[in-house]
């Protein structure tokens, strides 16, 4: 065997660590994430149903408008069986 030949499978197989730890960091970010938007998305919640919160309600007779870019939440899309 030549050293040539011994260098690039060792060679490969730390880049194939390095891209595995980087994937496993990628995943625990996105779980953190998740959890942030899930904590942010209960916060609006509890602050729509706190009259106390300027502007968490809409006007009365108002009807909340969807925001551009944004997808509805899927609990609620199940829920109504929409798209």
């Amino acid at each position: 065997m030549s050293l040539r030949g011994y260098l690039v499978p060792v060679e490969h197989e730390r880049q194939a660590d390095r891209l595995e730890h980087e994937a496993e960091r990628m995943e625990r970010e996105t779980d953190r994430l998740e959890e942030q938007i899930d904590e942010t998305r209960r916060e609006w919640e509890a602050k729509e149903q706190d009259p106390g919160v300027p502007g968490a309600q809409p006007d009365p007779g108002e009807d909340e408008e969807s925001v551009p870019g944004v997808s509805a939440d899927e609990e609620t899309v199940s829920e109504e069986g929409g798209p």
